[in-house]
């Protein structure tokens, strides 16, 4: 609170929206899917703040704010220190989960998950430089229940396999599925963004990838031949060596989840190499229309990279402006020799926007929805 003074009849707070991760966003993204995105975010917080704040009053925005930070302050009526501390509370989390549906709707849960949309509640309204500052403080806490949920799926071998459906396009043919890891359900860890976080908080997100490789690859042998499984693996995961072997092998597609500084990039290429030599071939995930990414697809050479779902979203928002960047995009990308797959398709509208592009696969909730591996195949 910010005064003792139980008599006033208001106590100030301010709001505050931070999205992280900003300048690697558009950097991988490109500027005008990321100011697309930006731009749908700020048209959907609004909402999200009179949801939140409906019993507040005098909710004032906050102007002189940093790009990809949005603020407001709002007055709350005085009440006892036990119950303004838990009305606060309970603003702050509905706040920061109805954020994160939010920057999911926007960015899709893996985006979201890098270009992380934090929330912040103050006392009070510190100047400017004070804000940022205590914003900066604000990050969450870690959660203990997460960390021991995350334990015991690592303890226990228990990450869930989950396929979504690949197909080509615009023909809708089933050509293969990604393996996706879900954690124990009803847990703390049961989303992909909430397992994969928390192991990036606790500095164990090689060893859960290759967990979730080894448990995807157990599904391969009940796949038609015919039919594909694409495995992530970041680059650290991309150097485990009896994995590698494991996964050089016809039927195998490994998507490599995250964005490389180009020197990076050139230390993979004999790692890939081994990989193609076995029958395996190379995805590059999450690709936006950005500078960074076209360097390591002219690297890399991946078989095929799927077009990020914050691009895909960004085409319906403003066809006009990101069409045009994306045309470039995949000339260039076809002048390399390299495929195109569109993820997170999830409209009929979305599909007809995609029909004008040169596009081979796609993958999205239009042409099935993921589910746990079972639901597709039959075990042995």
């Amino acid at each position: 609170m910010n005064n003792n003074n139980t008599a006033a009849a208001f106590e100030t707070y301010t709001l505050v929206f931070h999205l992280r991760g900003l300048a690697a966003l558009e950097v991988a993204m490109g500027t005008a899917v990321t100011q697309s995105a930006l731009n749908a975010l700020q048209a959907g917080l609004p909402a999200l703040k009179a949801a939140v704040l409906q019993d507040e009053t005098q909710v004032l925005p906050i102007s002189g704010l940093p790009r990809g930070m949005w603020g407001v302050r709002y007055q709350s009526p005085a009440r006892a220190a036990d119950a303004q501390a838990e009305k606060q509370a309970a603003i702050h989390f509905a706040a920061t989960q109805l954020g994160m549906e939010l920057a999911k709707q926007v960015f899709g849960s893996a985006t979201a998950s890098f270009a992380r949309l934090h929330v912040a509640l103050l006392p009070g309204h510190p100047e400017r430089e004070t804000l940022l500052a205590q914003v900066e403080k604000a990050l969450p806490p870690e959660d203990a229940a997460a960390e021991r949920a995350l334990q015991q799926v690592l303890a226990h071998h228990a990450v869930r396999t989950f396929l979504q459906p690949v197909v080509g396009f615009p023909d809708a043919l089933l050509l293969g599925f990604e393996a996706l890891a879900r954690g124990l359900e009803g847990s703390p860890v049961e989303r992909a963004d909430q397992l994969f976080g928390v192991a990036a908080r606790m500095g164990r997100s090689r060893e859960l990838e290759i967990a979730c490789a080894w448990q995807a690859l157990q599904w391969l042998e009940r796949l038609p031949t015919h039919q594909w499984l694409s495995i992530n693996l970041s680059a650290l995961s991309f150097t485990d060596e009896k994995l590698r072997r494991a996964l050089a092998r016809p039927g195998i597609v490994v998507e490599l989840t995250e964005h490389l500084p180009l020197n990076n990039a050139h230390s993979l290429l004999p790692l890939i190499a081994e990989l193609r030599a076995g029958g395996a071939r190379l995805a590059l995930d999450d690709t936006g229309c950005g500078f960074a990414d076209l360097q390591a697809i002219e690297t890399l050479r991946p078989d095929f990279i799927k077009l990020c779902i914050t691009v895909i979203r960004s085409v319906k928002r403003d066809p006009a402006q990101v069409l045009r960047e994306l045309e470039a995009t995949i000339a260039h990308l076809r002048a390399l020799g390299v495929g195109i797959l569109a993820e997170g398709v999830e409209s009929e509208d979305e599909a007809r926007l995609l029909a004008a592009l040169d596009i081979d696969y796609a993958q999205g909730w239009l042409y099935g929805k993921p589910q746990p591996a079972a639901c597709f195949l039959v075990a042995d």
